[in-house]
């Protein structure tokens, strides 16, 4: 669908805009519900790259709490598909160097 869309394919453009409003519609309950500071977008999924990106902002923008958004950066992630396991990976070894 990428390589689809970056050669200007109209209906895999209308697919990663419709994925986009969906993401966005299920991000914006969780970022009003935990109101966090930053979003990443990773994985494979990032590389729909910014017409993917675009749809979910104006979707999480429209339907959040304003005070949850009013300086939330949503981007994409620049450690691509490796970005889980890197997250993991941190998760993991902050538990298991923390002080408790």
């Amino acid at each position: 669908v990428a390589a689809a869309a970056a050669a200007g394919d109209a209906a895999a453009i209308r697919l990663i805009r419709e994925g986009g409003r969906r993401v966005g519609q299920v991000l914006a309950g969780v970022i009003s519900f935990f109101n966090p500071g930053l979003v990443v977008i990773a994985g494979g999924v990032s590389r729909l790259g910014h017409t993917l990106l675009a749809e979910i902002r104006g979707v999480v923008y429209q339907r959040s709490a304003p005070l949850a958004t009013g300086n939330l950066p949503i981007v994409l992630s620049e450690l691509g598909d490796t970005a889980g396991v890197i997250g993991a990976t941190r998760l993991i070894s902050d538990h298991v160097f923390s002080a408790s």
